[in-house]
């Protein structure tokens, strides 16, 4: 009974882990996103003139 509440334990601590990894990629790409639109801004710019 013990042994598996301790492997409960390590599961829960690897989806903790889990989870700030999968917001650190989701913040990246939400940067990456941003600079896309900052790009086609600048693109539309240069075309315009």
């Amino acid at each position: 009974m013990r042994q598996k509440s301790e492997e409960t334990a390590r599961t829960m601590i690897t989806m903790e882990e889990y989870l700030k990894k999968r917001q650190a990629i989701t913040a990246e790409e939400s940067v990456d996103c941003e600079n896309e639109k900052l790009s086609a801004w600048k693109l539309a710019e240069l075309l315009y003139v």
